[in-house]
């Protein structure tokens, strides 16, 4: 199989459009098209890029072998807005929806910009996943870099690793992406708890911490109980 074939099976598997494609590797959605026609080939930085955003081989990726994978690790992103029903009186719902876009956009343009992969909108929540080479460092610095830019809002981030499954979900006139998995489920039950504990910033759980290459300074939230999950445990705060 040609690697133009190879990517456009690979971005279909994952439910990306063309445009997907183009924001997360910061080129034009012309170029994806070439690609795909075998008109042109991406160089080899992007290639590599191309890589780890599906979390397969170069091998794999330039045809060298058939490896298929429907569940693979990555890092969950999940965040929320803090004080957002307080902030839904203030506002009308056009005012709100406006001001929630305008976060929204900068939040998925950093995540971009770190190979991250968005999912979806939820009202005041924004879900999106890393895969890949260092996925867990990635999805961090995306988190560090919107904790950093955006001091006066109230932006809850949680960081959760593990596998998970990524797949176009729901009826087929109205079916969208969405991830699967217990690091989802966990993502949000322990992103739920923080945003109890702070009113702003950057968490992340036992499973990050452990894959991180770089060094970082966190906060430790000991003895966490959720009654989903069966055993006490502890999470972090990423301290600037």
């Amino acid at each position: 199989m040609k690697i133009g074939a190879r990517i456009k099976q690979l971005r279909k598997k994952f439910g990306l459009k063309q445009l997907d494609l183009a924001n997360s590797l910061r080129v034009s959605p012309q170029a994806v098209s070439k690609w795909e026609k075998d008109e042109n080939f991406p160089d080899i930085f992007l290639i590599k890029k191309i890589a780890q955003l599906f979390d397969v081989s170069l091998d794999d990726l330039l045809g060298m072998n058939e490896e298929k994978r429907d569940v693979f690790e990555a890092t969950v992103f999940a965040s929320s807005l803090n004080r957002f029903a307080q902030k839904g009186v203030q506002l009308s719902a056009k005012e709100l929806a406006q001001w929630t876009n305008v976060i929204f956009q900068h939040m998925t343009e950093v995540v971009l910009n770190y190979g991250g992969v968005p999912v979806k909108y939820t009202g005041d929540g924004f879900l999106c996943f890393f895969s890949g080479v260092d996925h867990a460092d990635r999805a961090l610095k995306a988190a560090r870099d919107i904790d950093r830019i955006n001091l006066d809002k109230e932006i809850v981030v949680f960081l959760n690793s593990g596998e998970i499954y990524f797949g176009v979900v729901g009826h087929a006139d109205y079916a969208s992406r969405d991830i699967y998995g217990d690091a989802v489920n966990k993502s949000f039950l322990l992103m739920n708890t923080f945003s109890q504990k702070v009113k702003r910033g950057v968490g992340i759980s036992e499973e990050v911490k452990s894959s991180l290459k770089g060094k970082h300074t966190f906060k430790k939230i000991p003895d966490i109980s959720i009654p989903q999950l069966s055993k006490k445990i502890n999470i972090y705060k990423f301290n600037k």
